[in-house]
C-alpha cells in the first residue's frame, strides 16, 4: 500500500513540464525546464538532475548514495550533498565526553542549545540539453500498483494530495488554526488533532527545517505574550519534531538498531510466531474494537494517529507475543508516512528496548485505553461498523455485554464480530513467563560467556556499546562540494574484535553489497504527534548474519 502514495506523487509529477529539483535548504521545490536538463543513463535509468541534494544518513542510505554519487561522478556529472532532511549533523551532537546520547531528553536539550547552520541558496546550474530521445511511459507502465490493491489505493487518492502546494497549504493551515491547541488536541484520536504532515515531509515536499522555524516562531511569539497554552502546544509539537531527529541519530550511532535492539536483553525473549494470530491483527479481527478500529483505519488511509500506533503496536508485541520486527515491516507496508528510522525507534520503545521506553512488563488494557481515549466510541464506530449502534457503556468491551443489548445492536460475538483473541489475564501470565524465560536464558548466556568479562560501566551493563562522536575523521567525498560523513570507529560490541573488523573490511570494499531495503510511536512520557517519515526494512550489513522474515 505505501506504493500507493508515490503513485499519487508521480502522477503529480509526469504532469509536470519540469525536472524535479529537491533542495530542502531552499525551503522550496524548483523546476528545471526540459531544455535545460541533461539526461544520464545510469544502469538503464535516466536521471534528470545535477545534483544529490539532500544525503539520508542512515546505513543503508549511505551505501545507496555513494554508489549513485559514484555512477554520476563516472558521468560526469557534477555531485554536491547537504543536510536537507534533518536539523542538525548526527555526528555534531554528544554529551560532555563526546559519547553518543541514549535518551532522549539530554539529546534534545543539547539539540535546542546548539546554533542552527544556515544555508545560502543555490541558483540551479544550466545544465547541458541531452542528446537523443527518452521514451515516456505511463504509470500504469511502470507496474508500480498491484491489480488486487487497486481498489484500497482509490480510497488513499481521496484521503490525501500530493503536491507542494498542498503540503504548504496544509502546513500552513495547521500552524495558524490548529497549532495552538495542539497540546489539548494531540490525543484525540479523531478530527485534524495533530499536523498530518508526515507524509509531506517524508516524500519531501515539506522541510522539516521551515516546519520546524514556523513552529519556534510561534513558540517565541506566544512565550512574549503570556500564552502558555500556545507555547506549551509549540513546545509540544517541536519535541514531536526532536523525536524524528533522534530516531535518525540512534540509526546513525548505532547501526545495527535496523535488525536488533539497541538494548540486548531483547534477543534472549521468546516470541509466538504465530502466523494466524498476526494475522488478525493486521485485519482488526482480535476482537478487541479499539485495537481493530485502529488497524482498520490504517489499512484504509495509510496512516493513524501517534496514540493508536502505541496501542495496536504495543498490543501486538505484548498481548500477542508477535516480533517486533514483524509489526515493524507491516507498518512499513502500510503507512502512507512510513519510516525505517521511526519505526525502529517506536517498536524498539513499545518492546523495552530503549533506556527510557516502555518497561517490557507494562501491558495497558485496551478495553481501559478505549474509555480513556475514546470515551463514547465514535472513533471505533466509525472503523467498526458491525458495532455503530452498540451503547457507549458496551462498545469496548461487548464480550461483558448482556445478550439483549448484543441482540438489539445487531451483534453477534463470533460472527459478525470476533470474540477476544486472548483474556487479557491470560496475556499478562503468558507475558510474565516469557519475560522469566528471557532472564533465565540471558542470565545463563552470560554466565558461559562472560566469566573472564569485567563490567567497566553502565552502559556495559545494558549492553549499549559506547560510540565516540566528537573530532571524528570524515567519510572522503566525491566531490570537493560534498558533504562529509563521519565512519564509526570505536563501536564496541559484543561481537569477537576480529569478525567485527572483516565484516567493516568487507563493507569498505564492497558498499553496494551491505545490504537491501525491503514504523511511529511515542518515544517518551508526554506523548507526542506522529513524527514518522522514511525508508524501508533491511538486511543486514554483514554477510554472515540472516535477515528477519515475515509470514
Amino acid at each position: 500500500m505505501v506504493s500507493a502514495f508515490c503513485v499519487l506523487f508521480l502522477n503529480f509529477f509526469v504532469e509536470c513540464s519540469g525536472v524535479l529539483f529537491t533542495s530542502s535548504i531552499h525551503d522550496s521545490v524548483a523546476l528545471i525546464p526540459p531544455e535545460k536538463c541533461v539526461l544520464v543513463p545510469v544502469s538503464d535509468v535516466c536521471i534528470r538532475a545535477s545534483y544529490i541534494h539532500d544525503l539520508l544518513i542512515d546505513p543503508v542510505s549511505l551505501v545507496r548514495d555513494h554508489n549513485i554519487k559514484e555512477k554520476l561522478v563516472e558521468q560526469g556529472v557534477s555531485v554536491q550533498s547537504y543536510n536537507g532532511d534533518l536539523l542538525y549533523e548526527p555526528w555534531e551532537i554528544f554529551d560532555e565526553s563526546g559519547h553518543a546520547f541514549t535518551t532522549f531528553d539530554p539529546f534534545w536539550n543539547t539539540c535546542l542549545h546548539m546554533q542552527m547552520k544556515t544555508y545560502s541558496p543555490i541558483p540551479p546550474c544550466q545544465l547541458i540539453l541531452a542528446q537523443g530521445k527518452v521514451e515516456k511511459h505511463s504509470i500504469e507502465q511502470l507496474g508500480l500498483e498491484d491489480e488486487l490493491e487497486k481498489s484500497s489505493n482509490s480510497s488513499l487518492g481521496r484521503s490525501w494530495s500530493p503536491g507542494w502546494s498542498k503540503s504548504d497549504k496544509a502546513l500552513a493551515e495547521f500552524i495558524e488554526n490548529y497549532l495552538l491547541h495542539y497540546s489539548g488536541n494531540r490525543l484525540n484520536l479523531g478530527g485534524d488533532s495533530t499536523s498530518l504532515l508526515s507524509p509531506y515531509i517524508h516524500f519531501g515536499e515539506l522541510s522539516v527545517r521551515k516546519v520546524f522555524q514556523l513552529a519556534r516562531t510561534k513558540q517565541i511569539l506566544w512565550t512574549h505574550e503570556g500564552n502558555i497554552i500556545g507555547e506549551e502546544s509549540a513546545t509540544l509539537f517541536l519535541r514531536a519534531i526532536g523525536f524524528r531527529e533522534y530516531s535518525r541519530y540512534l540509526c546513525f550511532s548505532f547501526p545495527f538498531t535496523l535488525e536488533r535492539p539497541l538494548l540486548g536483553n531483547l534477543k534472549f525473549f521468546p516470541w509466538n510466531n504465530d502466523p494466524s494470530n498476526f494475522k488478525a491483527w493486521r485485519q482488526g479481527r482480535t476482537g478487541y474494537p479499539l485495537v481493530d478500529a485502529g488497524m482498520r483505519e490504517l489499512w484504509a488511509t495509510g496512516w493513524i494517529h501517534n496514540k493508536m500506533r502505541v496501542i495496536v503496536s504495543s498490543f501486538a508485541v505484548k498481548m500477542l507475543l508477535i516480533p517486533w520486527k514483524w509489526g515493524m515491516k507491516y507498518f512499513w507496508d502500510t503507512l502512507l508516512d512510513a519510516d525505517l528510522e521511526s519505526d525502529i525507534l517506536g517498536w524498539q520503545y513499545i518492546s523495552g528496548s530503549l533506556p527510557d521506553g516502555h518497561k517490557l512488563e507494562r501491558l495497558d488494557d485496551p478495553e481501559v485505553l478505549g474509555r480513556k481515549y475514546d470515551p463514547a466510541g465514535e472513533y471505533i464506530r466509525q472503523w467498526l461498523p458491525e458495532l455503530a449502534r452498540m451503547p457507549a457503556e458496551w462498545i469496548h468491551h461487548p464480550w461483558d455485554a448482556p445478550l439483549t443489548v448484543l441482540t438489539a445492536s445487531g451483534v453477534e460475538l463470533g460472527q459478525n464480530y470476533p470474540k477476544p483473541i486472548i483474556d487479557i489475564d491470560l496475556a499478562r501470565e503468558q507475558l510474565t513467563q516469557a519475560i522469566f524465560k528471557m532472564w533465565e536464558t540471558e542470565a545463563a548466556t552470560k554466565a558461559s560467556s562472560s566469566q573472564d568479562r569485567q563490567v567497566v560501566d553502565e552502559n556495559e551493563k545494558l549492553l549499549i556499546p559506547k560510540v565516540f562522536l566528537k573530532d571524528k575523521v570524515p567519510r572522503g567525498a566525491t566531490s570537493a562540494n560534498d558533504q562529509t560523513v563521519p565512519i564509526l570507529q570505536n563501536l564496541k560490541s559484543d561481537d569477537p574484535p576480529n569478525k567485527r573488523q572483516k565484516c567493516t573490511a568487507e563493507e569498505d570494499r564492497k558498499p553496494d553489497k551491505s545490504r537491501n531495503r525491503s514504523d511511529h510511536t511515542e518515544v517518551s512520557c508526554i506523548d507526542q504527534e506522529d513524527c514518522s517519515t522514511a525508508e524501508s526494512s533491511s538486511k543486514r550489513q554483514c554477510s554472515s548474519t540472516s535477515s528477519f522474515s515475515v509470514p
